[in-house]
């Protein structure tokens, strides 16, 4: 059964999560209606690139960078995730403490890529650092929710906790291997870390939400 506080959770509708997975979309498709030369000078412009970050340079790119996708199946997975885990925690802790949420996760996992890779003058996009960031809120104030994830083609039913420890794992496995290297894992680590401490300022007091 549901309790009070989850109904009154359902009362709210998340705008905000569907407002970032419009923008992400629309932004994605403007993209690739470029021609090639001209969406690589828009990905040279709005993307992270660590470099310039630490000349201070282009510092809104710790921002645009975050609504910038390679690929169908980048964008698509991203969004998935912020729909499932950004529904939730957006009814958790309002519109506006969930939109800053979002953005402050974001620009510190940015901030975090750009500490690890100082050196680096490749161009770093995607909304992962921050959706990192929400699965962190999401595995802590709904540690028991189920999410299915996926062994090859095989569905595995596991609580979000643990669901959740087991990409930062993944992620940190990666890092320490240098397996994948074009992916930017420590973004993501970073946005996970911010995940956990944000929620403790911006997340309900307690997990009052969660069914029983």
């Amino acid at each position: 059964m549901k309790n009070g506080g989850e109904k009154r959770l359902g009362a709210k509708t998340p705008i905000i999560t569907y407002l970032l997975i419009a923008a992400n979309a629309l932004i994605f498709f403007y993209m690739f209606g470029l021609s090639e030369s001209a969406l690589k000078v828009f990905i040279d412009k709005y993307g992270l690139i660590p470099t310039l970050i630490v000349q201070k340079e282009n510092l809104y790119t710790l921002v645009t960078s975050m609504f910038l996708h390679g690929g169908l199946i980048h964008l698509g997975l991203n969004m998935l995730f912020l729909l499932i885990a950004g529904d939730s925690c957006e009814r958790a802790m309002g519109h506006s403490r969930f939109l800053a949420f979002y953005l402050i996760a974001g620009v510190f996992s940015g901030l975090f890529y750009v500490y690890m890779n100082t050196a680096s003058s490749m161009t770093a996009i995607g909304a992962s650092g921050a959706i990192f960031g929400v699965l962190a809120a999401f595995a802590i104030l709904f540690p028991f929710r189920i999410v299915i994830s996926f062994v090859g083609f095989i569905p595995v039913p596991l609580p979000a906790i643990i669901f959740v420890l087991l990409s930062v794992w993944l992620e940190t496995v990666y890092v320490m291997t240098g397996a994948n290297p074009y992916v930017a894992h420590t973004a993501h680590i970073g946005g996970f870390l911010a995940g956990v401490f944000l929620t403790l300022l911006f997340g309900p007091s307690k997990p009052e939400t969660e069914e029983t």
